[in-house]
């Protein structure tokens, strides 16, 4: 199965809806199934989000599986009622402006002409508020998170500069680009209930569903807005049971529910990718490599006279373009440059006097066939390294830290909320 790009598919979900071939639900019966604080929950909009749920399911879903999930969905929209509701009570308000800019971008992002939401609607027999309660409760969560949470979240530079000696100093580091679905158990008594649901949610990925259209329907965690995304994830992050299966998880593929102390996890490995720091071997240089010649049967004072001219020129010469300038003075042969030599690939005792220059130094003249050497680095090309710059660094903390904190504050509306649950 192959994840899709979030980015893509924001607000996708909603397309579920609008190809639903479900029987006109205004013409059934409306039951107040919850309320929540002062706000209803009908039967109306759970069947709603059902058809939106299972309408990317070939054939539809059956009664049975219809009926098995109606507490999740309750749930869910139990959620939203509070999200909004919160939004509401800090002054955050959503208009109808902006929810109609999602219907809009949801209709060129899938190739629908202008209008063609309402009439597809109005062909199903379904409710446009359905939708938009569902926008609406997306953007004001993504608003408050943003709004309220991401200020109170702070890394500071020790964390970021720890992080970097670690992938600069230490052995290479394996990350994940990960997206996920969070399925939280807020009690013993939802554990068999979500873990159900869990197994029918991969049933629907393997059957086709995009990962970030599910994510969006059915996560709980704070990276729903973003299709499940939550970018790039260090090995040696999660917890255990987490750790183990992503080990060995391949690119494009996707785990079973994976059980923590808070609920179902579902991943889906977007890529891999191993951090380590540029090796200086891996440099690519260019160099100038001058002979000074000597005569066969040179004495000790040719050599030592040659040397010291060689010596002169090292500490005088700026540069390959003027060691030619030189060459052509001296009237020795003209060095022979190299391009696009990496240092790691030179004989060992080359590398180990190579290694250490600066643009346009020599080595120490030295003995070489025919008379005596010297090389000088004309150019240097540094590696790439592909470790995380700090900013990279700083947001994927900030990620993490947001997720979780998101997690707790809905988790605390949830206790302080007055839900009747009706049916």
């Amino acid at each position: 199965m192959k994840p899709q790009n979030p980015a893509a598919c924001r607000f996708a979900l909603a397309v579920a809806l609008l190809v639903a071939g479900a029987a006109p639900l205004a013409a059934q019966e409306q039951r107040i199934i919850a309320v929540v604080n002062t706000e209803i929950v009908s039967n109306f909009d759970v069947d709603s989000r059902i058809g939106l749920n299972f309408a990317t399911v070939q054939g539809g879903a059956s009664a049975e599986t219809r009926e098995r999930v109606r507490p999740q969905i309750l749930r869910q929209l139990i959620d939203e009622r509070i999200q909004v509701q919160e939004a509401k009570r800090l002054g955050v308000s959503i208009s109808k402006r902006e929810i109609d800019a999602q219907v809009a971008r949801l209709e060129r992002a899938n190739g629908l002409p202008q209008g063609a939401v309402d009439q597809i609607l109005r062909r199903a027999g379904s409710s446009r508020s359905a939708l938009e309660r569902q926008i609406e409760a997306s953007i004001a969560w993504g608003r408050i998170v943003s709004g309220r949470l991401r200020p109170q979240i702070e890394v500071s530079q020790e964390e970021i500069q720890e992080t970097l000696a670690r992938y600069s100093e230490g052995e290479p580091v394996t990350e994940y680009l990960l997206a996920e679905i969070f399925l939280s158990i807020d009690n013993p008594d939802q554990e068999a209930e979500v873990e159900r649901n869990a197994e029918e949610l991969i049933a629907r990925l393997k059957g086709g569903l995009p990962f970030p259209v599910a994510a969006q329907q059915f996560s709980q965690a704070a990276s729903a807005i973003e299709g499940g995304d939550i970018g790039w994830v260090q090995k040696g992050q999660f917890e255990d049971p987490i750790e183990q299966v992503l080990a060995g998880l391949d690119v494009n593929e996707i785990t079973l529910p994976i059980k923590t102390p808070s609920g179902l996890y579902i991943y889906a490995m977007r890529e891999k990718r191993v951090l380590a720091p540029a090796s200086p071997d891996d440099a690519l240089i260019e160099i100038a490599q001058m002979v000074f010649p000597l005569p066969p049967g040179a004495t000790q004072s040719d050599r030592e006279t040659t040397l010291a001219l060689a010596e002169t020129v090292r500490e005088t010469v700026e540069g390959c373009a003027d060691l030619e300038r030189v060459a052509q003075e001296l009237r020795v042969p003209a060095p022979t440059r190299l391009a696009e030599v990496r240092i790691g690939d030179l004989a060992a005792d080359a590398r180990a006097r190579i290694r250490p220059l600066k643009v346009g130094e020599m080595t120490e003249p030295a003995p070489a066939p025919g008379g005596v050497g010297m090389t000088m680095l004309c150019v240097r090309q540094e590696p790439k390294s592909n470790l995380p710059s700090a900013a990279d660094i700083e947001e994927n903390l900030i990620r993490q830290r947001i997720d979780n904190a998101a997690r707790r504050y809905l988790r605390d509306l949830r206790r302080v909320a007055v839900i009747d649950i009706r049916a």
